[in-house]
């Protein structure tokens, strides 16, 4: 049992869906939303009977699946329950997992997965009643999504199985386990859209970084020259953004990684005195508009660099100095 970024989603749309009147409870801006089996409410949410458990439509199956089930699955399948004249064959699923293609970068998968035997341990418990609990029982506030599941007969029909759920209104575990504990085999992959670069792995860059110059300073920050530790680090790692307008409802644009390096030790050492020779006095006020910008990343750095526009850093504690000449021309050399 998997959790894909389309379900946590629909999940996300699910929970704030729920009545705030019912016992149950219901229920974060990341470039990336990892795959995990849960999505949890913030803290000090209610819990109750009922959280919510969905399964939703196969639409994220592969479109180049040859297995016309798969296609029935893709097209929408109503959970129903499962009536007792039916004699599945074989079980089918659909996932989405994020796996690396070598020198290709990170890319989120659609697999088509079939079962054709080990059924019989699994269509008994999916006759096993559901579980129900006093009013007042108390539950994790926590939601589950399920990847797309569904059984076919001799004659090809599809059926996508309610399941048995227990008192906190999520699958029985022992129906779960037995979903994954089929012998499935995977009958198709096909790529749905890359979630990391290549060049975003192998430098670590993240794949947007919000453009801070745009945000306001807290008071009156003192030279970072007066404040950094003797021995701080030189940076590790620029990662150069290209600028896009900010998103609805966010007064700060935000930056999509283009290109990055590693830097070599005497990379560093040039980048170390260039910093080392940048003005401690503050940035003279700019309205120059920037189209780029560059995150110079490694402990004790993380400091902001204008490529364009006002040329400025933004360095740790905030304060803005004029960048040297010398230094935006060294990073443009970079990568």
């Amino acid at each position: 049992m998997s959790i894909n970024r389309r379900g946590l989603a629909a999940l996300a749309a699910l929970l704030a869906g729920l009545s705030a009147g019912c016992a149950s409870s219901t229920a974060r801006h990341a470039s990336a939303i990892p795959p995990g089996q849960v999505a949890t409410t913030p803290p000090g949410a209610n819990t109750g009977v009922g959280n919510a458990f969905m399964m939703p439509p196969g639409t994220d199956c592969p479109s180049t699946s040859p297995d016309p089930a798969i296609a029935k699955l893709r097209s929408g399948v109503k959970q129903v329950a499962l009536p007792p004249d039916f004699h599945p064959i074989a079980a089918i699923r659909c996932e989405s997992p994020i796996r690396m293609v070598p020198g290709d970068g990170e890319w989120q998968f659609a697999d088509a997965q079939r079962a054709d035997s080990g059924l019989a341990g699994l269509l008994a418990d999916l006759h096993l009643p559901s579980q129900t609990g006093s009013p007042d029982t108390v539950c994790p506030a926590v939601g589950l999504v399920m990847e797309p599941f569904a059984l076919v007969d001799t004659s090809g029909k599809v059926i996508s199985p309610l399941l048995p759920t227990a008192v906190c209104g999520f699958p029985l575990p022992q129906v779960t386990n037995a979903i994954n504990a089929l012998p499935w085999r995977t009958e198709t992959e096909q790529r749905l859209h890359q979630t990391r670069t290549q060049a975003e792995i192998d430098t670590g860059c993240s794949a947007q970084y919000k453009y801070m110059f745009e945000h306001p300073v807290t008071g009156t920050p003192e030279p970072w020259s007066k404040v950094r530790r003797p021995m701080n680090p030189a940076p590790e790692t620029v990662c150069v953004y290209t600028i896009e307008p900010p998103a609805a409802g966010d007064y700060i644009a935000v930056g999509s990684f283009t290109r990055g390096a590693k830097l070599t030790a005497t990379q560093q050492t040039a980048i170390a005195a260039e910093l080392g020779n940048a003005s401690q006095t503050p940035a003279p006020a700019c309205t120059a508009k920037a189209t780029r910008f560059a995150s110079l990343e490694g402990p004790g750095a993380g400091l902001l660099v204008e490529l364009d526009g006002c040329k400025r850093i933004r360095w740790p504690n905030d304060f803005m100095s004029t960048a040297p000449t010398t230094l935006l021309r060294l990073i443009m050399s970079l990568g």
